[in-house]
């Protein structure tokens, strides 16, 4: 075992001593000064040799000056230094037994030589415990992280604070997101509708008596499977999160129809009655080639399993467009049961709260009210001003402020039972980091690696009712190491669109921090006090 050893003018003779020692019994020694007993400031020693034992895992350290206590002080600055100043050769052992210290300081016009030696032989020979003082032992290296990750991300917080930016949010800002004022009012109107998203909790819950006279429609018509018809199924947000809520008993039981992780065609009805089937096809504004031609193949079996009667066919089919899209003509065209205008401009991967999330997750069995009154409850913390307060906004800072500091890859952790959002929170993320220079990277469902560069966020999902999705020891193990790791709790799946809502605006803050934030854009047009007071 490798000691580092070090000592300010008051520490030199007693230090000289104990070096001299320890090499006697064979001890691996590196001395880091001070040379002499003239007189010189202990705090470079101590950072000397806490660096040192920082960086050579499985080193020790001692350090003397005349108290102990200012060694300690500044030793314990260093990330992962856990330094003591024992009085007795018990409370030596202690610290390394329950403590598991690696840097030992002493005071040497306090301790007689004798006493110092008794003090280092008993500290150096015993080893930690381990069990439960090393759950103790990451609690502290979590303390210590937590520390210096708000120390980093304070300049973001206080910029997104001092731009006002979760009420600017909510107001659907257009300068917020670096549109000056004389800009075009399409401009605005266009960033106005990327922000449209979070007006849709509420929007909803005004169509909630809509939505349930539908779902009830469909139980009464006696349909048994829902069958989506969408672009990519397996890039799609919509398919993502109608897989996170399955399908409840007695109620319509799932099938999307799409690429890769869809049924295909060819075997649908293999799988589905279509005859007992609703049929939901789902595509933005415009024309949607993919979902078009799903759709014409499903329809035409339909027809043709209801004798070529349309009306008869239609009433198997639903859709949720925008009033300007193809869908919209082909669903008055075929006499479709029911369709659901949605918010136009709205990019897909924020339409979890809309219609597009909201109608399969009714046909599947959700209680809407229930989910969209927790909805509300994470909006109304999402718009407070307090940042620290503010689950969202606070999330977002953190996220952008890391990924500017080189921890660009965001590893999720979720539990069972959440590992679909994985792929949808992948998806908001990269739709709101698309034009930063810095995107970050997410990852989920990976196995955790013994250890890992500074280049991680580490996001642990944990539902209530689903076994940990990492062991303890692993999250010890993140926290020794110094990784950031934000650990988020999920009550009950209820709490999805609450979740969904707090990662929309997180994903936005982040933007905002990588970008810069809208100050600069607005200082070179002229724009800056319109831009910095509050909306």
């Amino acid at each position: 075992m490798r000691v580092y050893t070090g000592s300010d003018h008051a520490g030199f003779s007693l230090r000289k001593s104990l070096v001299e020692r320890l090499r006697l019994q064979g001890r691996e020694i590196v001395e880091l000064g001070t040379d002499s007993d003239a007189a010189c400031d202990y705090p470079e020693f101590a950072y000397a040799v806490a660096n040192a034992v920082r960086g050579n895992p499985g080193s020790l350290g001692i350090l003397v000056c005349a108290t102990g206590q200012g060694m300690a002080i500044a030793a314990g600055k260093v990330r992962g230094i856990r330094a003591v100043v024992p009085a007795t050769i018990e409370a030596a052992r202690l610290s390394r037994f329950d403590n598991n210290a690696n840097v030992l300081c002493l005071g040497g016009r306090f301790l007689a030589e004798s006493e110092a030696f008794a003090i280092v032989d008993t500290w150096l020979a015993t080893g930690f415990a381990g069990g439960r003082h090393a759950r103790r032992i990451a609690k502290v290296a979590a303390i210590e992280t937590a520390s210096a990750v708000a120390f980093m991300t304070e300049s973001e917080r206080l910029g997104i604070a001092a731009l006002g930016v979760p009420a600017r949010i909510f107001d659907q800002d257009s300068a917020l997101l670096s549109a000056p004022a004389h800009a075009h009012a399409a401009i605005h109107a266009a960033i106005q509708d990327a922000l449209g998203w979070v007006s849709l909790p509420a929007d909803m819950t005004e169509r909630l008596p809509e939505l349930t006279r539908f779902t009830a429609e469909i139980r009464q018509a006696r349909l048994r499977d829902l069958v989506l018809v969408i672009e990519d199924a397996e890039k799609s947000a919509v398919a993502t999160i109608a897989r996170f809520w399955g399908s409840a008993s007695g109620a319509l039981r799932l099938h999307v129809l799409g690429n890769k992780e869809g049924l295909a065609l060819a075997t649908l009805e293999e799988s589905v009655h279509l005859d007992t089937a609703l049929v939901l096809a789902i595509a933005g504004p415009g024309t949607c080639k993919a979902v078009e031609s799903k759709e014409q193949r499903v329809w035409s079996r339909m027809l043709e399993l209801c004798g070529g009667d349309a009306k008869r066919a239609g009433g198997h089919f639903a859709a949720i467009t925008s009033g300007q899209s193809r869908l919209a003509e082909i669903a008055e065209a075929h006499h479709y049961r029911k369709v659901f205008l949605g918010a136009g401009g709205i990019s897909d991967a924020y339409t979890a709260l809309g219609f597009e999330g909201l109608v399969p997750a009714a046909l599947l069995g959700i209680d809407l009210v229930r989910l969209l009154a927790r909805t509300r409850v994470m909006v109304e913390s999402c718009r407070g001003d307090r940042l620290e307060e503010n689950p969202g906004v606070s999330l977002g800072v953190l996220l952008g402020a890391l990924v500017k500091h080189g921890r660009n890859k965001l590893t999720l952790l979720p539990s069972k039972s959440l590992l679909p959002l994985g792929p949808w929170i992948a998806q908001v993320l990269a739709t709101a980091m698309s034009k930063c220079d810095q995107p970050v990277v997410t990852l989920w469902n990976e196995a955790l690696l013994p250890s890992y560069p500074p280049d991680r966020i580490f996001v642990h999902l944990q539902a209530d009712d689903d076994a940990p999705a990492i062991p303890s020891e692993q999250i010890e193990t993140l926290h020794i190491a110094g990784q950031p790791y934000i650990q988020i709790a999920v009550r009950d799946r209820y709490e999805f669109g609450a979740e969904i809502f707090r990662w929309e605006i997180a994903a936005t803050v982040a933007a905002l921090v990588l970008a810069g934030m809208p100050l600069a854009v607005a200082e070179s047009t002229g724009e800056r006090d319109q831009a910095v007071s509050p909306a």
